[in-house]
């Protein structure tokens, strides 16, 4: 299951499910307005909501052969009922909370609760899973979760209730998790090339997809002394070029970032001077010869040296995923 939520994790949730279509399993996301940008592009995946979406919102989900998240009996009567009127059968997967504290029928209660599931008419039962809140990890509650679920799945097996796919691995639990329990897994940011947790470094090499370039707009040469932008952070402390690119935290480069991160050009380093404003970004490029025009690589490769999403988040004191999720949805795409 490839996860495309969050616009494809910023990458463009059309363009990222074109790439993909027809050799995963199914494109997951976490809203049926999501889904429904899938399911007008016609691709050949099945789409699957990884959230639980509201009543009224179910007629037109179940229309649209959308598969379905089930936490609770009442959800899945819900469904049914629902399925009965539109006279169709509707596939759902069943969620198992093994630790993770969110969505899913409590591990004690799950095998009565999907045998009461599974007595409910015009359902498929086609998958039962769970997630892993701490799969990157060595502490042993993943082991725990791993068991726990084994042994929900035997014992609905020994009822005569199986599934066709039961999946738990995020990013991270791709990597660490190896079980015949499993059948398929659910990787997202690590699909992009990016690494969930720096411990994975050592299990696995990825390389991110994802470049985020810019232009120089302006260009200015500041005296020692002159200070740049918002709160007068940066003071130059000899004479050097300052050039302008249009790009701030608008578009979703972090504010936090700011006095802290470098951009690329020509293959070198240049710091930010100052803050990062709502729609510009102001770069110390020194005596690098720079002008109106030259592309800055704000993430990715330029030369020798890139820049990951890793590094960006690192300055700015977040997550990777928070990075790329936040790129704004009207930043031009181009995909190769």
């Amino acid at each position: 299951m490839a996860v495309v939520k969050a616009n494809g994790y910023g990458h463009g949730i059309l363009e990222i499910a074109r790439a993909l279509d027809g050799n995963v399993a199914y494109f997951g996301v976490s809203s049926l307005a999501e889904a429904l940008k899938l399911r007008e592009s016609k691709f050949e995946s099945p789409v699957f909501i990884l959230s639980r979406i509201l009543k009224d919102e179910l007629p037109l989900a179940l229309t649209e052969g959308i598969t379905l998240t089930v936490s609770s009996v009442e959800e899945a009567k819900e469904i049914s009922e629902q399925s009965q009127a539109l006279k169709r059968r509707s596939p759902i997967h069943i969620k198992v909370d093994t630790g993770m504290g969110r969505l899913g029928i409590p591990f004690s209660d799950a095998v009565k609760a999907i045998e009461a599931i599974a007595a409910l008419p015009a359902l498929e039962l086609e998958g039962i899973y769970t997630h892993f809140p701490t799969a990157e990890r060595e502490d042993g509650f993943i082991e725990r979760q791993v068991r726990d679920f084994g042994l929900i799945v035997q014992a609905l097996d020994h009822k005569g209730i199986r599934f066709k796919y039961r999946h738990g691995a995020n990013s991270a639990g791709c990597v660490k998790v190896h079980s015949p329990i499993f059948n398929m897994v659910r990787p997202g940011l690590m699909l992009y090339g990016i690494y969930p947790d720096p411990s994975l470094e050592s299990d696995i090499a990825l390389s991110g997809i994802l470049s985020l370039k810019t232009k120089i707009i302006s260009v200015k040469h500041a005296k020692a002394g002159q200070t740049v932008g918002y709160g007068r952070d940066f003071v130059a402390s000899t004479p050097t070029t300052i050039g302008l690119v249009p790009l701030g935290y608008s578009q979703g480069y972090p504010f936090k970032a700011s006095n802290r991160a470098s951009v690329l050009l020509d293959g070198k380093r240049f710091p930010l001077a100052g803050r990062v404003s709502m729609d510009y970004l102001a770069v110390d490029f020194g005596n690098h010869s720079v002008q109106i025009g030259d592309t800055v690589t704000l993430i990715g490769e330029d030369g020798d040296d890139s820049i990951r999403v890793e590094e960006l988040a690192s300055w700015a004191d977040t997550i990777p995923y928070e990075v790329v999720t936040r790129l704004a949805t009207h930043l031009p795409r181009y995909h190769g």
